[in-house]
């Protein structure tokens, strides 16, 4: 389901582009400058939208080096005011499991910015035989269903290291890295749910992606959530072996 904060987002950042116009050359520092991501997290009521919605612009050619200046903001403008966040521009962009990656970034946004200190210490899974393997089986998937662009746009959703509190994340730069590879790999895992048993790709591979973060921030989500994750997976399996 899309929500009304998501599907407005787009125009609500043309609004305070244009509420706030951009300044000629030289009358700003270049550090001030504002990128078309900036303006979304700035607009977004649900901060984990700002990604999402970036991510299905960037289908536009709208890249996040795309900094507002006067040369490109009545490109910028135009995109915004064009674009519409619907189910079908969902799955181009994420695959066919859209609501669950959607879900997830959403969720890992929030609790980054507001809960980071909160999640549960896991063990590097950074360079994990298992966790490895299971990426590079997903990876596999993805790339033989024709999905990999969606793949890795369903990972750049969930994480926008740019916009973490930097004070906190140098204090442990190894937790981050872990936190970092648990949140990619559970959106890498929903973007392939529906593959698992196909192309070598597993349930025990699925398990094995989206457990560092349900293990990180379990004391802060629904019980639900993994489960209904692993109910669907099982239910995918089952229909295929049937």
């Amino acid at each position: 389901m899309i929500t009304d904060e998501l599907r407005l987002l787009p125009a609500r950042a043309a609004q305070f582009i244009r509420r706030h116009p951009v300044p000629k050359p030289g009358d700003y520092a270049p550090e001030t400058r504002l990128s078309v991501l900036d303006v979304l997290v700035h607009c977004a009521p649900v901060r984990g939208d700002a990604f999402v919605a970036f991510q299905l612009l960037s289908r536009r050619e709208l890249p996040g080096s795309y900094l507002l200046h006067v040369d490109v903001v009545d490109d910028a403008l135009s995109t915004l005011d064009t674009f519409a966040v619907t189910e079908h521009e969902c799955e181009q962009s994420f695959g066919p499991n859209w609501q669950d990656v959607v879900r997830h970034a959403v969720e890992a946004a929030a609790l980054l910015h507001g809960h980071f200190g909160a999640l549960t210490r896991t063990r590097s899974v950074v360079d994990s035989r298992r966790r490895l393997g299971a990426w590079a089986c997903a990876r596999e998937a993805a790339w033989d269903a024709g999905r990999i662009k969606s793949w890795y746009r369903a990972q750049d959703a969930a994480w926008e290291r740019h916009f973490m509190d930097e004070a906190t994340v140098r204090e442990d730069e190894q937790l981050c890295a872990d936190i970092a590879t648990a949140v990619r790999d559970a959106a890498a895992a929903h973007a392939v749910s529906d593959l698992v048993g196909r192309h070598d790709f597993t349930s025990a591979h699925f398990d094995t992606l989206l457990a560092p973060w349900r293990t990180a921030a379990a004391h802060l989500l629904p019980r639900g959530d993994y489960c209904a994750a692993a109910s669907t997976v099982s239910t995918n399996v089952r229909g295929r072996s049937g």
